[in-house]
């Protein structure tokens, strides 16, 4: 795992060596270990690469980036792993072409993209990455995400050049480069606590999205290109027999499990005991001839922990458990931080406990970890899909069925009598917008004109925005539907992302076995009528994993990790955050303040309903403080 960054300047305009260093070690947490730069320049255009490693695969100095190809005609820069590279490996060597130098997955992908071309490498390779190429013969280059957006990439493009990194510090960091506000982007976030790509908070940078390539030529034209899209996935005419779905499920789940034990460096998971994580750990034993490295973390004082499942989990497994706990002090010391090492705020506060929990593994030298982010995405996890799901079909769209008229007064008279979900339920349908926007919603767009200065509410609503995504899916399955909306936008830009932040700010790499294409591919195959069944959410997963781990988890009521903002936002915390909300320069700029001063009085007595949307602004307030009101020197603090 590293980070990676560069310049591509088609009017030859060239950034110096040390502008490029300053910028590539501002990602030095994820690639403590070795460091390379690469510039190219001629009379039509510059070129220069920057990479900070994690030494995972090939230890060596072999491994070192800027990577080539033999004639260097082909450069590299890449960030993650590339899982089944050693059977690549072999292919690519019986064609008698290549001579390996390295024993590195990049020299594979390198080589690979030379002999298939970028597509046909794309469709063989398994792993989670994001990467550049730099075709010196062609004059181009090409950034590249991982197909469900494991892995991040920022960048600017002007009229000159396009600047990109795996952090957007490192864009910021560029001479000339100076942070502004996105308003779409902040209305968005405002809404899904993440910015949907591929816009950022800071306008003029974008994020790749998940399963696409961009690439620009020596000329200055760009395309993007979707080359693997889940929507793509659905269920077939004929079902199979549930017990063969729950016969290939395992051998999937073996296999996406087996490669991300690909490693030169000791690596574990992270066990909250649920299901999900507890699968990693049976899975991982069965290949291993010692003990599983295994990571749990709590809050002190809170009934959420889940302590309790984990050692019965570590203690079936014999695993070599580690613990943390973790409480108020060490939530309000690491905030600032925490908005730093985001970039953009990701308003989930399991961020915290995971920063925690990575630094445990860091500390006992387990630098590679297994986690179960997007089980709960595909194999719809959460009670909410089937509510909403029931919801839509038994009310929601009967009424959108009604004449516009009266769907248009039932909405102007509600914002008498309701509020909230309600009042916006009713407002999405006069507009004939979905019902489901995503699984965790801070404010809905009914709430935030009220919260907003009518001069920073854009045109486009983010039920517009979800409308417009549902259109482009063109599935009729409403579960799939939901399923394919957390895709695109919450996995891959909260879930994913709080992920990635807070363990590369430790210098752990985490690998996601849920989110192996195979395995998600075939997931999304399987009919919804099994995926929720008698009662059970996640149905067919459970049943692939009877006998592989203890019935009591699997049985167990579902917890989320760490509980949930409600739990976590503390007496204390929530002072906290409205000294430092109310405080705020942007709020004084772009809020209405008696709005704000609501929510906190709100949340007095319903701390169920106010508790997201107080963490929410929290997370904007201290991005705004690290970013705009702080040099990036500053910015810089000590762990």
């Amino acid at each position: 795992m590293c980070g990676i960054l560069g310049v591509f300047n088609h009017r030859g305009v060239a950034m110096s060596e040390q502008d490029l260093i300053r910028m590539r070690d501002c990602m030095t947490s994820r690639g403590p270990d070795d460091a390379g730069i690469f510039v190219c320049q001629d009379t039509e255009h510059f070129v220069g690469l920057g990479h900070r490693r994690l030494s995972i695969i090939d230890l060596s100095p072999l491994g070192r980036q800027p990577m080539a190809t033999a004639d260097g005609s082909l450069w590299i820069v890449f960030n993650g792993e590339i899982f089944n590279y050693r059977e690549l490996r072999d292919i690519l060597s019986g064609t008698g072409k290549y001579r390996f130098l390295s024993h590195s997955d990049t020299e594979v992908l390198l080589y690979g993209v030379r002999e298939w071309g970028l597509e046909g490498c794309l469709k063989r390779i398994r792993g989670m990455y994001a990467f550049a190429l730099y075709d010196k013969v062609e004059g181009s280059l090409t950034l590249v995400r991982d197909p469900l957006g494991v892995k991040p990439l920022y960048y600017l493009k002007d009229a000159s050049r396009v600047v990109f990194a795996s952090e957007i510090k490192a864009i910021l960091a560029a001479p000339d480069v100076k942070p502004a506000i996105n308003n779409q982007a902040l209305y968005y976030y405002l809404t899904f606590a993440n910015t949907p790509a591929p816009l950022t908070l800071f306008e003029g940078i974008s994020k790749l999205e998940a399963g696409t390539y961009f690439t620009i030529d020596q000329h200055g034209r760009s395309k993007s290109v979707r080359y693997w899209d889940p929507a793509h996935f659905s269920p077939h005419g004929v079902s199979l027999p549930e017990q063969d779905y729950v016969e290939e499920l395992r051998r999937l789940l073996r296999q996406s499990v087996s490669r991300r034990m690909v490693s030169d460096v000791p690596f574990g998971v992270f066990l909250s005991g649920g299901v999900d994580s507890s699968l990693n750990v049976a899975l991982m034993a069965e290949r291993l001839n010692r003990p599983v490295e295994t990571f749990s973390i709590g809050i002190k004082d809170d009934p959420s922990n889940e302590f309790v499942y984990a050692r019965e989990v570590a203690a079936h497994f014999k695993t070599n458990h580690h613990e943390a706990m973790i409480d108020d002090d060490d939530f309000i010391s690491f905030l600032p931080r925490m908005a730093y090492l985001q970039d953009e705020p990701v308003a989930d506060p399991v961020c915290v406990p995971i920063y925690y929990i990575s630094k445990l593994a860091r500390d006992t030298g387990t630098p590679v970890i297994q986690v179960g982010e997007g089980s709960d995405e595909i194999f719809a996890g959460y009670q909410t899909y089937h509510l909403f799901n029931g919801w839509n079909c038994e009310y929601y769209e009967p009424y959108l069925k009604l004449p516009h008229f009266f769907r248009s007064v039932a909405s102007s008279l509600s914002s008498y009598v309701l509020s909230g979900e309600k009042q916006d339920a009713l407002r999405r349908a006069s507009q004939t917008d979905p019902l489901f926007l995503g699984n965790a919603i801070a404010f809905w767009d009914c709430e935030k004109s009220e919260l907003l200065k009518a001069p920073f509410l854009p045109s486009r609503t983010s039920s517009r925005y979800i409308r417009d995504l549902e259109a482009s899916l063109g599935i009729q399955d409403p579960l799939l539907r939901i399923i394919q909306v957390e895709l695109k936008n919450r996995l891959p830009e909260l879930l994913l992302m709080r992920v990635d932040k807070m363990s590369m700010a430790n210098s752990i790499e985490t690998r996601v076995p849920f989110l192996d294409e195979d395995l998600v591919a075939f997931a999304l195959t399987i009919p919804s009528s099994l995926k929720f069944k008698n009662g059970q959410p996640k149905y067919i997963l459970k049943q692939a994993a009877r006998g592989l781990i203890p019935d009591a988890i699997i049985d167990r009521k579902k917890w989320g990790f760490c509980g949930s903002v409600t739990n976590m936002l503390s007496g204390r915390l929530a002072e906290y955050a409205r000294t430092r909300i109310l405080d705020s320069t942007l709020i004084a700029e772009r809020f209405n303040r008696s709005a704000v001063e609501n929510l906190f009085l709100s949340y007095r007595h319903q701390k169920r309903f106010n508790s997201f949307k107080i963490w929410n602004l929290l997370n904007l307030v201290l991005w705004h403080e690290c970013w705009f009101q702080s040099s990036l020197s500053q910015n810089v603090l000590p762990r």
